[in-house]
């Protein structure tokens, strides 16, 4: 994970009420605005900046601009016992999140295992924030959203999926009432199936700074270092070439068509077209809790032990560095960069949300 290059550091909580204030600004009923105000920020907490505050301005926006609904009627539509589909009224994909998620555990406590589908929403922010949640109720966490079409299949030229994400999480503690973040010290992986999310490249943009090789491909499919792949009609680079690619068709096929909406390349608009998958699992409904989380420590500790080879310092279990910087950062505040404090002074003015006393202390 790359290191965030700070130009400010600011308090975990200032940040959660900046954001709830904005969203409260443009309508967005306050505990809706609350809830998708610690989605966004829980990415940057954990280090994932490509999907964190910086994207805020974005959500406003389209807010502001009538493309996407703050207050929705999000309601089930389909499914029976443990599954179910829920649209999302297009309505903010953070706020979708906690509704799709929070009804998969309400489901898991009643049979095992809850999954809920939902259609007509928008961008929800990372994955691997929705599939930790269910780590505070002592679940498995499964989580999945599909994205517009910047992946061209395998051999192609053309975006016809999106670089999809899936994220996992497993827990390696009980949890005792609520599990904060910086606590939470799961086996969790959250991955874009493309070799980078697109917001890595739009930092990349934003920086003035070529691409790394391999990340992207230009519009004959060719690799390009130019990270503003929409200027030159290009695509993101599916992880594992065809692996990438057809595991991206596979789980949007199955996401959109269950939740009865478009697959990515069908999206009828821009917003409110965003599917979504959550999936949780009660632990103590198939094993001991106390064994499973026992056994999760284990494989993360044999995991650390690994010798590193050259060229590596230590060996990272999954979710070792977003475990690390979310205890870090909980502790120490969340480093912003410029140009995610430039979107938030925009946030700011268009909204009526205080910023944060940390950002304005910065400055002087």
């Amino acid at each position: 994970m790359e290191k965030v290059r700070a130009a400010a550091v600011v308090p975990h909580p200032d940040l959660v009420e900046f954001a709830t204030e904005a969203y409260v600004g443009v309508g967005v009923p306050p505990a809706d605005a609350r809830k998708a105000a610690e989605g966004i920020v829980d990415a940057d907490l954990h280090g994932t900046v490509t999907h964190g505050l910086k994207n805020l301005r974005n959500y406003v926006q389209n807010i502001l601009d009538g493309n996407i609904n703050p207050k929705p009627n999000m309601r089930d539509v389909g499914g029976a016992l443990a599954a179910r589909v829920i649209t999302a009224d297009n309505g903010l994909g953070h706020v979708a999140g906690h509704v799709g998620m929070g009804r998969a555990i309400e489901l898991a406590r009643q049979y095992g295992v809850g999954t809920v589908f939902v259609r007509d929403s928008n961008h929800y922010g990372a994955s691997g924030y929705w599939a930790r949640l269910p780590l505070r109720h002592n679940m498995i966490g499964f989580a999945f959203t599909t994205a517009s079409p910047s992946v061209a299949p395998w051999g192609g030229k053309v975006g016809q999926v999106g670089n999809n994400p899936p994220a996992w999480a497993v827990p390696s503690r009980v949890a005792d009432g609520d599990l904060p973040a910086s606590e939470a010290d799961s086996l969790f992986i959250d991955i874009a199936l493309s070799v980078v999310a697109g917001n890595r490249l739009d930092i990349y943009k934003r920086r003035g700074e070529p691409a790394p090789e391999g990340w992207a491909l230009d519009g004959e499919g060719e690799p390009t270092s130019n990270p503003d792949i929409r200027a030159i009609n290009g695509t993101y680079a599916p992880v594992g070439n065809y692996k990438g690619s057809g595991l991206a068709v596979a789980l949007s096929a199955i996401t959109s068509f269950l939740a009865g909406a478009a697959f990515d390349d069908q999206r009828p608009a821009a917003t409110g077209s965003t599917n979504h998958w959550f999936a949780a699992y009660d632990v103590a409904q198939f094993t001991d809790p106390e064994r499973l989380t026992s056994e999760g420590r284990g494989v993360r500790s044999r995991i650390q032990q690994n010798p590193p080879k050259r060229g590596f310092e230590r060996v990272y279990a999954p979710g070792d560095i977003e475990n690390d910087n979310a205890r870090n950062y909980t502790q120490n505040g969340i480093p912003l960069e410029q140009f995610t404090l430039d979107e938030l002074d925009w946030v700011a003015e268009h909204t009526g949300a205080r910023l944060p006393v940390a950002m304005m202390q910065s400055r002087r």
